[in-house]
């Protein structure tokens, strides 16, 4: 059979058959002088079937009202929604109730009230209309998650807030545009700066200015020599290398480190450390004073603690017995001591009492024992139990005590 052409005018639609292969093949085509497309119908109503149950199944709610606000339709999680409402008219009033009458067709964040709705925690919804040729078609998003992730972080920053607010160290924290987006009152104490300009949240090169300018960091010697080294600042603190001292002009010490934070930001505290300052300086002022009047005694002292480690001598017991603790790797104990002691005398049972005396926890009293060097001469060495467990132990030559005990035999008492 050849070819056979049909054309049905009221449907608007011609077929052709033709043999092919072992059968036929039919195709179908819209007649030219029809006004009614056939095939894109066809294709329309494919496409309507294929997208239906997508928007019936979606899990957010969608519905869609006319032009006067009637309710056409919706899907089944806006169903479900409405259930709480008593019907899609109730739930879509309460919408536009909620939603207003805002100028544009923006997205707009509502809360629901429903009682089971708020139970069951999903009573936040972002709601986005769509104008369309039948009316407007509204999307509706749940944010209840993201809500409460808004309602935490609020929380936290208050909390850190707070905690800011009560802390003696100063806190600057400069977002990744290097600007400043965090300060603590402390920091308004130790700079002097007022709030005003920190509110205005300078840049970070603005902020070390001003800092510069009320003398609250060492002075310069040249101001682009300062600039380079603030350039040279940010990026140690931006790699957590950043840590000075600033010795300021009115007598006044401040400990400042850089620190990074995530997505590029710095974080900079200052910490008033003069009072430490002092208390070391006045402390190792007495600690040089009490060694110098060690090192002017002639007898030779030595200090071990409990634990039998050398913790301090003065200058006649170093070149006495040529060591130096301070710059010894290794430590000095009472058994290397001894050992270099019983090298120097003649034999005496006095080594073994003394290294058990020095470690001992038990309860001590001072004693002193008689020694002949060597080269002839008579030492005395005396011990002497002192704080925390630590012994005092001296080497003084017997004819300079002897003088001295004369010394206080001779003195005498006058009454007036």
């Amino acid at each position: 059979m050849s070819e056979l052409s049909l054309d049905s005018a009221a449907t608007g639609v011609g077929l052709t058959i033709e043999p092919h292969d072992t059968g036929y093949r039919l195709t179908l085509y819209p007649l030219p002088d029809q006004k009614k497309d056939w095939f894109q119908a066809k294709q329309n109503e494919i496409a309507v079937a294929r997208m239906q149950p997508a928007l019936i199944h979606a899990p957010d709610p969608m519905w869609s009202v006319d032009h006067k606000g009637d309710f056409i339709s919706g899907n089944d999680a806006f169903h479900r929604y409405a259930d709480a409402y008593g019907g899609a008219r109730a739930f879509v009033d309460h919408i536009d109730g909620l939603l207003g009458h805002p100028d544009g067709l923006r997205s707009k964040r509502i809360k629901l009230s429903a009682p089971e709705l708020v139970q069951a925690r999903k009573c936040w919804l972002e709601v986005t209309p769509q104008e369309t040729e039948t009316g407007v078609l509204y999307f509706a998003t749940s944010i209840d998650a993201v809500v409460r992730a808004e309602e935490a972080q609020r929380n936290f920053v208050q909390t850190l807030s707070k905690t800011f607010a009560n802390l003696t160290t100063g806190l600057a924290i400069f977002d990744r545009d290097r600007r400043l987006a965090l300060f603590n009152p402390a920091l308004i104490d130790l700079s002097g700066v007022s709030v005003e300009f920190l509110s205005s949240r300078p840049a970070l090169f603005e902020f070390f200015d001003k800092l510069r300018e009320k003398q609250v960091m060492p002075e310069p010697k040249n101001y682009d020599d300062w600039r380079e080294r603030m350039a040279k600042l940010v990026a140690a603190a931006s790699d957590d290398r950043f840590r000075e001292t600033w010795n300021l002009a009115g007598g006044q010490t401040l400990d400042v480190t850089g620190r990074p934070y995530p997505d590029g930001a710095i974080a900079f505290l200052f910490n008033d450390i003069t009072a430490e300052v002092s208390l070391t300086r006045g402390f190792r002022t007495e600690l040089e004073t009490m060694q110098s009047m060690l090192d002017a005694m002639e007898d030779a002292f030595a200090v071990f603690n409990q634990q039998g480690v050398l913790t301090l001598c003065n200058a006649a017991y170093k070149l006495m017995w040529k060591v130096d603790p301070d710059t010894c790797i290794a430590e000095s104990t009472i058994m290397d001591a001894t050992q270099e002691w019983k090298s120097a005398f003649h034999p005496t049972p006095v080594w073994p009492e003394l290294r058990d005396y020095v470690i001992s926890t038990t309860e001590r009293a001072s004693w002193d024992s008689e020694l002949r060097a060597k080269d002839g001469r008579e030492v005395v060495c005396r011990i002497d139990p002192i704080c925390y467990g630590a012994t005092l132990i001296r080497f003084c030559h017997a004819s300079r005590r002897r003088d001295t005990s004369s010394e206080k035999d001779g003195l005498q008492i006058v009454s007036a």
